[in-house]
């Protein structure tokens, strides 16, 4: 069955929620990063949530019949997602799966306006909880893939970007998600864990990548769109964004001991399709499931 896409629930109103930035930083502004002090690796990860990823439950089959299921998923998962809801529509007679990608913080916004939906995957526990505090969640959130961090460069790397270091050289043009998106924060993290180290990376390094900020954007898939276009030298994006990105864009590793693993979380959503969601969700966890997810460069929730 044809997936069908969820269009009347993607206006502005649901994307801007009050208090965030707008979709772009004009080249002009100051952007400043705010890091923690210290801001060290023990630190960052004294500060991580704890949790403790959930056991592959027993098979739980989708209702007899099918039904429809609405997705509201990072935008990170697009690709993955997409083959799991194709999987299940082919496997599960009946079943129409509706996905809506987003960036976490406005998919959060949409759930609390109204917006219907079955299952809410985050990228961040911040906005996982936000959707908890506002009531939209039934039941315990639970961690089911994993990711990291890397720079992404245009193939011809006109910045001549070669590691994180170079980020703060003069007139390198770099965009990152908005502070507000999970992966702006956890950019922002790496960037300041970096930046603790002036030894490797110079005094003065966060300052400097700050100023080579032109643009600040609404989720993941918008900063590797800068780069593919040649708009931006460089964005911090996933790992799994980055082989997205293909032949338009080079990966640029960020070291173990200053790079940021996101772990995401997964729930029903309150007043939708219980049945629907425990079954969507029993699958994300199964080794089918987890199969999919760390073919599109995502690591497994263990």
């Amino acid at each position: 069955m044809t997936r069908r896409p969820l269009v009347a629930l993607l206006a502005a109103a649901f994307l801007a929620p009050a208090g965030l930035a707008g979709p772009a930083t004009p080249a002009t502004a100051q952007v400043a990063i705010e890091c923690p002090a210290p801001a060290s690796p023990a630190a960052a990860a004294a500060s991580a949530p704890a949790a403790t990823p959930a056991a592959a439950p027993a098979e739980v089959a989708f209702p007899e019949g099918g039904g429809d299921l609405t997705v509201f998923a990072a935008a990170s998962l697009t690709e993955a997602f997409e083959e799991i809801a194709a999987e299940l529509e082919a496997t599960n007679p009946g079943l129409a799966v509706t996905l809506n990608f987003g960036g976490s913080q406005a998919l959060v916004t949409q759930i609390e306006q109204g917006a219907e939906a079955d299952v809410f995957a985050s990228a961040n526990f911040a906005q996982m909880e936000a959707a908890e505090e506002n009531g939209s969640i039934a039941g315990e959130p639970v961690v089911f893939v994993r990711n990291k961090l890397a720079i992404v460069v245009p193939t011809a790397n006109p910045g001549g970007i070669g590691d994180p270091a170079d980020l703060a050289a003069d007139g390198v043009r770099l965009v990152l998600a908005n502070p507000d998106v999970p992966v702006g924060r956890y950019a922002r993290e790496a960037l300041c864990l970096t930046g603790a180290d002036p030894v490797a990376y110079g005094e003065g390094f966060v300052e400097a990548v700050a100023a080579n900020i032109v643009s600040e954007e609404e989720d993941v898939r918008d900063v590797l769109a800068k780069v593919e276009l040649g708009e931006a030298d460089a964005g911090i994006v996933y790992v799994s964004d980055a082989l997205v990105g293909g032949e338009a864009v080079s990966q640029i590793e960020i070291p173990e001991a200053v790079n940021r693993v996101a772990a995401y979380p997964i729930a029903a959503v309150a007043g939708g399709d219980a049945a629907l969601a425990e079954a969507f969700i029993a699958y994300v966890l199964s080794p089918e499931g987890q199969g999919v997810l760390t073919g599109f460069g995502f690591e497994p929730a263990g």
